[in-house]
């Protein structure tokens, strides 16, 4: 699960910044990383993550989307 304190640590203020990231790490080819982060949500979190990207129909987004739920 990613706390609050995790959060802090990235210097985020909102879960959904912490999805972004994730998105962004696969965009900027880090996939490794965006696997980890993806790792470290909870299960309501990855099922908020993909809601999150729902609207997003980008390549990326998908493949974002893939990645959490093969996490689960």
């Amino acid at each position: 699960m990613v706390s609050l304190e995790t959060l802090k640590e990235y210097n985020f203020k909102t879960i959904t910044d912490y999805y972004e990231h994730i998105l962004l790490s696969i965009i900027n080819g880090q996939r490794k990383q965006a696997e980890t982060l993806a790792k470290k949500l909870s299960t309501a979190q990855k099922v908020d993550a993909v809601e999150y990207l729902e609207d997003n129909l980008s390549k990326v987004a998908i493949e974002c989307k893939k990645l959490i739920l093969n996490a689960i």
